[in-house]
């Protein structure tokens, strides 16, 4: 079931457009993940959803009931079942952990049901030995996850992220993206989470959404868009990619690197861009190739060898660390034809 549809949408900051016609759907129980690279008007969706603001043209609905029409609202914010987590927390310093989930339940709850909710919420966080706790007195990590804790008290049925991760370190963000995924399910949240970091789509997504200069350039599963892009931006944005200009006729590419077959993707004959992984890029005394080692990245227990030639550049992983300057060969094993 679709709980959140936005069918062409379209808003803007006084006289510039920064949303073109956006359609959206995010199923219920899931987690979508909105992509993009920054400016790309990704906090905006969420506020146009949360009601924060209001859409210049198309419709906005949640479940089957139109909640923003044009610049018509039907249902304020409050009333839409929706709670945000913003990316800078906006935790109130001066109250505690508990005081701060009580003030969120509000008066409207009653006394035995806020302090259900609260306990509930701050054992399923980990919380509990913290309830007296101020923000200042907490980690990075405690601090995250009352940011989680005052969105999910109300309980909600739309959860909305906007990059809340963005200030954590690497080993932290992946605990939160652990957690979060769990949170999901006992729940029953439905999450659009909107992001800029690759390792987090692919890590938290059953969807995806790429926004790119405020259009939705690709929707589906982070895996089906990483290795099926439909455009050269998408395939260049999420993950490491060479993109080599050419012709395409009937399964054979021409590039400036050579002539490429085992081409995938839905491009249709004539120019395309030519996309290449670095894990379909093998480095072969035997291959039918041949190029010098530019630069070595090491990953751990892989390096990442860029590989140029007369106006190419791409890359591949390898076992063994190159010395730079020397001549390689490689083969490539599987290449995707995007539109350019």
């Amino acid at each position: 079931m679709e709980l959140i549809k936005l069918e062409d949408v379209e808003f803007a900051y006084g006289e510039r457009p920064v949303l073109h016609g956006v359609n959206l759907a995010v199923q219920e129980n899931l987690v979508t993940v909105l992509v993009g690279p920054s400016g790309s008007c990704k906090s905006t969706v969420l506020r146009l959803i949360a009601g924060f603001e209001t859409p210049a043209r198309g419709r906005l609905f949640i479940g089957d009931q139109v909640v923003s029409m044009g610049r018509r609202v039907f249902r304020a914010p409050e009333s839409r079942g929706v709670s945000m987590v913003f990316q800078d927390l906006a935790l109130w310093p001066h109250m505690t952990v508990g005081q701060t989930l009580d003030f969120v339940l509000g008066r409207d709850v009653s006394r035995q049901e806020r302090r259900r909710r609260i306990s509930e919420t701050l054992a399923a966080l980990g919380l509990d030995a913290r309830r007296d706790a101020r923000p200042a007195e907490l980690s990075g990590g405690e601090r995250q996850r009352l940011a989680l804790g005052r969105a999910l008290v109300t309980r909600p049925r739309i959860l909305l992220m906007d990059e809340p991760l963005a200030n954590l370190d690497p080993p932290l963000r992946l605990a939160m993206l652990d957690e979060i995924r769990n949170l999901r399910q006992r729940f029953a949240l439905t999450i659009l989470y909107v992001t800029h970091n690759q390792r987090e789509t692919f890590s938290l997504g059953d969807e995806a959404a790429v926004l790119h200069e405020g259009r939705i350039e690709q929707v589906g599963s982070p895996r089906e868009i990483y290795e099926r892009p439909s455009t050269a931006f998408v395939a260049s944005f999420l993950g490491r990619c060479a993109l080599l200009a050419g012709k395409l006729h009937d399964g054979h590419v021409e590039t400036t690197l050579g002539v490429l077959s085992g081409t995938e993707g839905g491009a249709a004959n004539g120019d395309v861009s030519v996309a290449i992984r670095p894990e379909d890029v093998c480095v072969d005394d035997e291959g039918p190739f041949s190029g010098r080692v530019d630069s070595v990245t090491c990953l751990g227990g892989t390096f990442e060898t860029a590989i140029t030639g007369p106006g190419w550049r791409l890359w591949a992983l390898t076992r063994d660390e190159p010395r730079l300057g020397s001549a390689v060969r490689f083969a490539v094993k599987k290449t995707i034809t995007v539109r350019p």
